[in-house]
Parts: C-alpha cells; sequence; structure tokens
C-alpha cells in the first residue's frame, strides 16, 4: 500500500514538473491600441477616417480606416509613446475641398489595451 502510494506520488511529481518545465508561460508583450474618432458636437461615431500612428523617430506605424462605428484597432509588438491624427476628407459635389482633423497621444505599455479617443471638430482645413 505505501509503495503504490510512493508510486503514485513520484508519478504526479514527475508529470507536475514536466508540465511547468516544459509548458508555455509567454507573457503577452503586444501594446493594443483602439483609436475611436467621433464628432466633437454630437458624439456621433465617424466612420472612414483616416488614423495615421506613429512614432516620432520610430519603428512603430500603423495606417488605416475606422469602421462603421468609428473604430480602428491595431497592436503592435513593443511599449512606445504614439501620436494619432485621424482625417476625413470633404467633398463638394465630387471634388476634395479639405479635411477635417484629430490628434492625440498615448502611452502604449506591454500586455495592455489603451483607447484613445479623437474628437473631431467641424472646423475644415482647406487646400
Amino acid at each position: 500500500m505505501k509503495k503504490t502510494r510512493l508510486i503514485l506520488s513520484a508519478t504526479l511529481f514527475i508529470s507536475m514538473l514536466s508540465f511547468a518545465l516544459f509548458s508555455s508561460c509567454d507573457k503577452d508583450t503586444n501594446c493594443y491600441l483602439e483609436v475611436k474618432v467621433y464628432d466633437s458636437m454630437t458624439k456621433i461615431p465617424i466612420p472612414n477616417a483616416e488614423v495615421e500612428i506613429y512614432q516620432n523617430g520610430g519603428t512603430v506605424y500603423a495606417l488605416g480606416y475606422t469602421d462603421g462605428g468609428g473604430k480602428f484597432a491595431t497592436h503592435f509588438v513593443a511599449p512606445a509613446i504614439v501620436e494619432i491624427r485621424a482625417k476625413l476628407d470633404i467633398y463638394s459635389d465630387t471634388i476634395r475641398i479639405g479635411e477635417r482633423r484629430a490628434t492625440g497621444s498615448v502611452r502604449l505599455a506591454e500586455g495592455e489595451t489603451k483607447v484613445a479617443q479623437l474628437a473631431m471638430t467641424d472646423q475644415i482645413f482647406y487646400e
């Protein structure tokens, strides 16, 4: 009886030790960023806004468009402080006359999801 218990205990110990040594316990080091672009007056999300995320002098860069709910999400492999620009082209008939803009910045940390909210004003920047 004691011999059986000893064998079972040893087997269980070896199984647990090998699981602990060989299983993957990798920490999530990605940095997640969700950008929400909305109208500053109405608080309505702005779809199809171009979102640019960059790091001055760094290698972090992403470019995309907000979805129907005014969101754009991405991830990076390293922590960084990033600048965010959003713009929405404004047209008169079929001619582009300018754009609405919003800017911000955020610090990205390992394993965290940050949400950046950018409020676009009604101001149009003409070119």
